[in-house]
């Protein structure tokens, strides 16, 4: 069993990226959670990434590029393609749900407007896919 897991937090709202590191924090031991603010922090990387993660929370209403396009370009890297990928948005729509598990999202989640709310909401999705899901195991080329 690992002993410590990488999680990528890809979204715009500072509030929401802090109440998220806080669930994670709980055990704080086990989980580096590193941040972007937006698609391209993310896609300038892809292809020879400093940070390989075991889960990515990504939101999909951000500046620049969006979640679907990012979405798409992980979906296709020999680094991130086995990534399970949590979509956490404020979007409720039938055509992004439907569009985001076509291109590969493993998940699918409306982010709560309660604070409160979120930070439980990110604790049971830590105690899904770490304690109870089996994820793969972590590429290191």
């Amino acid at each position: 069993m690992k002993t410590t897991y990488n999680v990528l937090v890809v979204d715009d709202d500072y509030d929401d990226q802090f109440l998220v590191k806080m669930a994670f924090e709980k055990d704080s031991g086990r989980y580096i959670v590193q941040f972007a603010a937006d698609g391209t922090d993310v896609l300038e990387g892809i292809e020879s990434p400093a940070f390989l993660p075991d889960l990515i929370l990504l939101d999909l209403n951000m500046p620049v590029i969006n979640g679907f396009e990012v979405l798409y370009h992980l979906k296709q890297s020999v680094f991130y393609r086995h990534v399970p990928i949590v979509i956490l948005t404020t979007s409720s729509n039938e055509a992004d749900i439907n569009k985001a598990y076509q291109l590969g999202a493993n998940t699918f989640i409306t982010k709560p407007h309660n604070h409160q709310e979120l930070v439980h909401l990110a604790e049971q999705i830590r105690l899904y896919w770490f304690e109870l899901a089996k994820i793969p195991t972590r590429r290191t080329n």
